[in-house]
């Protein structure tokens, strides 16, 4: 600190360096809020569904990517219930707006605030999804502010992509981590993977399923996913194939799968890419499922679902932004 010589009051200095201090500060959260955040109502004939558009604070028309969530119930930001607390898809749309590219994140019917939409379990087929997801397309279409749409569907939300381009025009389709086999061949690969014995019980209910057969009851280990009111949308899901449906596309593709991914293997990408060979196909070394680095030590990829606070894969927003911004 400068001496007193009479003529400097100290005060007038501390005050001063407060007010830089604080001017730094202000200039910080400035260039770090790279995007405005608007919450967004669609309404369907069953209920209303919420979304929250992301929007980068440069520029005044966007780029736009919806990203449609995986299976269960994740909601818009990539969460669901205490197993799985990653934040993903908030951390990919924050990233994105540091490309200057807007997002749509939507909490599925029967999700979040989109909980009232779905009237039942039992009542939920496979191809509700893919009408929501036209429709949100059409509905923020309105919107003067965004141009080009791009659809990146997520695991189970790839194949709802896929369905939805058909039905309403985009730019752009994007696959992560999104299946090449109907969902019954994943569902018993991924029991064979930790259960092998429970992977042949498995087996055998989903193929009578897909060939119509109500199943009453099922072992007390299988009711999360087989119970008898959710049946009936695991075998709507059933009857999509993935290379029958993305040969399907005519706009142009991009198909990412990561290394470390323990819930869909990388040949599930190369088998969609087979489909569809004009489709461009990015590996990801050492990206788990929900999109965070990761090893393949199933224990410790296990324990990332639920940090949040672990930033989201480096360089994956970065090739969505190259793909984006080339079409």
């Amino acid at each position: 600190m400068p001496k007193n010589n009479g003529s400097f009051k100290p005060y007038l200095y501390i005050k001063m360096r407060l007010l830089i201090t604080l001017l730094f500060i202000v200039q910080q959260f400035v260039c770090e809020a790279q995007f405005i955040s608007e919450e967004k109502t669609f309404t369907t004939p069953t209920g209303n569904l919420a979304g929250t558009l992301l929007l980068p604070t440069t520029g005044k028309i966007f780029k736009l990517v919806i990203i449609q969530a995986g299976s269960g119930p994740t909601d818009r930001n990539g969460n669901s219930g205490n197993a799985l607390k990653a934040n993903s898809y908030r951390l990919l749309a924050e990233a994105l707006s540091k490309q200057n590219i807007a997002t749509l994140l939507i909490d599925k019917r029967g999700v979040g605030k989109s909980m009232g939409a779905m009237k039942s379990e039992a009542s939920i087929r496979f191809d509700d999804y893919a009408d929501d997801l036209a429709g949100w397309i059409s509905f923020i279409k309105k919107d003067k502010r965004i141009g080009k749409i791009f659809i990146a569907g997520h695991s189970e939300g790839s194949l709802v992509g896929m369905i939805a381009a058909q039905k309403e025009k985009v730019n752009g389709y994007i696959s992560i981590a999104g299946a090449g086999e109907s969902i019954d061949k994943i569902i018993t690969w991924q029991y064979a993977q930790q259960l092998p014995k429970a992977a042949v019980v498995v087996d055998s209910l989903l193929s009578r399923m897909r060939n119509k057969q109500k199943i009453d009851t099922v072992p007390p280990y299988l009711v999360s996913i087989l119970r008898p009111s959710v049946q009936p949308y695991i075998v709507s899901w059933m009857l999509h194939d993935p290379c029958a449906e993305i040969k399907k596309l005519t706009v142009p593709i991009l198909i990412l799968q990561g290394t470390t991914d323990i819930q869909v293997e990388v040949k599930q990408a190369e088998m969609l890419k087979n489909c569809k060979p004009t489709a461009t196909l990015k590996i990801v070394t050492g990206m788990n499922h929900i999109l965070k680095e990761a090893p393949i030590d199933r224990t410790k990829n296990i324990a990332t679902y639920s940090d949040g606070t672990l930033p989201i894969m480096p360089g994956l927003a970065d090739l969505i932004a190259e793909f984006v911004n080339k079409k």
